[in-house]
């Protein structure tokens, strides 16, 4: 999460984001991220840490958001793709 949210600070304009695989990625880190305008983002196989409020963040932060890949991310439920919806495009 330290590495991620140094990242967000230090690239305020960072459009896409590929952390696939990164099991210890916990939901402030992804808040940390989506204060960036992503376009992209992939947190698949991040599903140890992530919850639905990680998401919710992207959709209320990221209208521009095109694609966003969530496979194995085992916590989410409905409510953040919901969120996704509303929020973004």
């Amino acid at each position: 999460d330290e590495a991620i949210q140094a990242i967000a600070l230090g690239c305020a304009s960072l459009t896409s984001v590929n952390v696939s695989g990164c099991r210890n990625l916990s939901d402030e880190g992804i808040k940390a991220i989506a204060s960036c305008s992503l376009r992209s983002l992939n947190v698949s196989c991040c599903g140890n840490f992530l919850t639905d409020e990680s998401i919710k963040a992207v959709a209320a932060t990221c209208p521009s958001l095109t694609s966003l890949n969530v496979a194995d991310c085992k916590f989410l439920t409905n409510e953040a793709i919901k969120a996704i919806a509303a929020g973004c495009g």
